[in-house]
């Protein structure tokens, strides 16, 4: 189901009930369960349940082949993939320590390419180019090298591509514009949706939200996405920008519901984004003539206890 976002709204209904009416049945419904029924209180935004401050992080190298590493994914038994961005060779890293656990190449060598994005949909794994195609291809063994196939989605010519997403309850890959190409893109936030059942691009983009929107959150006229990611439980859509220093949060429907300032001291290039099992958030930076570094922030709980 493709959306035109520029926000949301909530449709009249055709009907209302007198409030005698609604009364009466709230009033039953809690003679049934034997007390008042409250909503449960839960954060308006995913964002809040994370300190991104100074020292709050736990920051770890990595090897030097992801000196420059464009991406990240989780499988979903929680395994974490990166990718650098000049060959489509994929490696399995541990986020606690960022040790390479094994690597294998997409195509003999590793298809050579400028890769932005990483993604995981159950057992197919893709990488996008800035360009806007899709690589397709499995999960190799350690030191193996798997078969592949392109998809060429035809949207080099509207933007340049960075950074990928998998969007389980759409059944979609998420694709944002970090550089417009086309006019009628020109002063928007814009994500592009591809069904990954067709590989085929919607029509309208998934996200196409004025810069404006995000400059009444402080964050001037312009944001360059390098990495996304989607909350795997609340659907929440969480952007990076490594040129703005910021984080921003969409729900599910494209509404802004938090940004978050990153310091360039703690990360100097991000370009990834990902989500553990436990709840962590993760980024990756690229090295910038030293290592590149993964990040690893807690979930912290929110006040009353549990989890989103």
């Amino acid at each position: 189901m493709s959306r035109f976002l520029h926000g949301s709204t909530t449709p009249a209904l055709p009907w209302r009930l007198p409030r005698m009416a609604v009364l009466a049945a709230w009033g039953l419904l809690c003679l049934l369960t034997g007390g008042w029924i409250f909503p449960a209180q839960t954060p308006t935004s995913l964002l809040e349940l994370y300190d991104l401050s100074s020292d709050a992080g736990d920051p770890e190298e990595l090897p030097r082949a992801l000196e420059e590493i464009s991406g990240l994914a989780t499988t979903p038994d929680g395994r974490l993939f990166a990718h650098n961005d000049e060959r489509a060779i994929v490696y399995e890293i541990d986020p606690e320590s960022g040790a390479l656990i094994k690597a294998f190449s997409v195509g003999t060598m590793g298809l050579p390419g400028d890769f932005e994005g990483i993604a995981v949909a159950g057992e197919r794994f893709f990488l996008v180019t800035s360009a806007g195609q899709i690589v397709e291809f499995r999960e190799g063994a350690a030191g193996s090298r798997v078969g592949y196939r392109i998809h060429s989605l035809g949207l080099g010519s509207r933007c340049e591509m960075e950074g990928l997403a998998f969007d389980e309850a759409e059944g979609a890959l998420l694709m944002p514009c970090k550089t417009p190409r086309a006019r009628d893109l020109e002063g928007h936030l814009v994500v592009f949706s591809v069904s990954v059942n067709t590989m085929r691009p919607d029509p309208v983009p998934r996200i196409f939200l004025p810069l404006e929107n995000l400059a009444a959150w402080g964050l001037g006229d312009g944001f360059h996405p390098s990495a996304i990611e989607v909350h795997p439980r609340t659907g929440s859509l969480i952007l990076v920008a490594a040129r703005e220093e910021a984080l921003v949060e969409l729900s599910h429907h494209g509404e802004i519901l938090a940004t978050k300032e990153l310091k360039r001291k703690e990360h100097p290039q991000p370009e990834g984004v990902a989500f553990l099992l436990d709840g962590s958030l993760v980024l990756a930076d690229e090295g910038q003539g030293e290592r590149g570094t993964i990040t690893r922030y807690p979930q912290n709980k929110p006040e009353g206890g549990g989890n989103r």
